[in-house]
């Protein structure tokens, strides 16, 4: 049976879920896996990975991966981040006689000139692969040399969301929300990038039902300036803050509707792809990142100004049932297209392909 290699920095979220996804996309094409995360486990070990304890240090990290490898053979390298590329391209015995994607989860892959010289020293025949067509052409921008391209999105695993996820009232019990509000939730880190501030600051503007409950699923940063500003608007009653929970996806049917607020750092967003399966409506910034994951089918506000998301936040209440189950229809429907695990598992087979008879016609 082939064998892949999966390189990962750490299983900090969203990667313990993102790896186990690639892992099971893999497996639909007959490849075994074996994920090596390069650091300690953050929460929960997974048992059917590799912890290599290291934090820092790139020469320790080869060594302690050289050693993981020694005595395996593999077909493919799969690697999440550049540390994780600069890792395991350094491993030759691994690397030179497999196909060796990297995957870039955020922008800014290429952008330092140091990274790009060392692409050019180190990995030509390296598959570069952002999570998003905005990440592609993004690398492509910073580094024009670069030969061998594509876009290779987060997968999910419809089956298990569709069996964890809850009912509407058993989410909204443990989340402590009223059962008849209606619920605009957001879900993520509350962080600058994630602009949550954006989302509240719209929320207090919009003219929405006087039962409209404001949610958000995550912690960070910027909680306690959210909670001061909810209540200075006096609408802290309407604002609840659940801190962070595991598995956030599973209480996704406890919404009305989805606000994504991220800006233009935002690479793709896993939330959106949750919520397209949970069939949830999306209010969601257009952005390169974002749009690339929900296409057409979402309720998109401009820019970063408090009305256009409070008149996006408006439209979304008004919508009628048909026009919910239309929308939540095909968003659902482009996600198991373009975003299952049969899906990427059909882009990997895809590749190796491509690239088995490219090496063929080398030799």
């Amino acid at each position: 049976m082939a064998r892949a290699l999966q390189v990962c920095p750490g299983d900090h979220p969203p990667f313990l879920d993102l790896c186990k996804s690639h892992a099971a996309a893999l497996a639909k094409i007959g490849m075994t896996v074996d994920t090596v995360y390069l650091g300690a486990p953050q929460g929960m070990r997974w048992e059917g990975a590799a912890y290599l304890g290291i934090e820092r240090g790139t020469r320790r990290m080869i060594d302690a991966l050289r050693g993981y490898c020694a005595g395996r053979t593999y077909q493919l390298v799969l690697a999440h981040r550049y540390r994780a590329y600069q890792v395991a391209t350094r491993i030759r015995h691994v690397s030179d006689a497999a196909t060796t994607i990297v995957v870039a989860h955020e922008f800014g892959m290429f952008a330092r000139r140091r990274r790009r010289w060392r692409q050019q020293l180190f990995a030509r025949d390296v598959h570069f692969a952002g999570v998003s067509q905005a990440v592609v052409d993004e690398m492509r921008l910073h580094h024009p040399r670069l030969l061998h391209t594509l876009v290779l999105p987060n997968p999910a695993d419809v089956e298990r969301l569709d069996r964890v996820r809850l009912s509407r009232d058993e989410a909204r019990s443990r989340l402590g929300i009223p059962q008849r509000a209606h619920v605009v939730g957001m879900v993520g880190r509350l962080h600058p990038e994630k602009r949550p501030l954006l989302a509240l600051l719209a929320f207090a503007s919009a003219n929405l039902p006087a039962d409209a409950r404001l949610v958000f699923v995550g912690d960070g940063s910027l909680r306690g300036v959210l909670e001061s500003s909810a209540a200075s608007l006096g609408v802290a009653s309407r604002v609840h803050f659940t801190g962070y929970v595991a598995d956030a996806a599973q209480y996704l049917s406890a919404f009305d509707e989805l606000l994504f607020a991220s800006g233009p750092t935002e690479a793709f967003g896993m939330a959106l792809l949750e919520a397209m399966f949970a069939r949830v409506p999306i209010i969601c910034a257009d952005m390169p990142g974002p749009r690339s994951v929900l296409g057409p089918d979402g309720l998109y506000f401009a820019g970063d100004e408090t009305a256009d998301v409070a008149a996006a936040l408006q439209r979304g209440t008004n919508l009628s049932e048909t026009a919910r189950d239309q929308m939540c229809g095909a968003q659902r429907l482009r996600a198991e297209r373009e975003f299952s695990l049969a899906a990427v598992a059909d882009l990997f087979a895809q590749l190796l392909s491509t690239d088995a008879t490219r090496r063929a016609a080398a030799s």
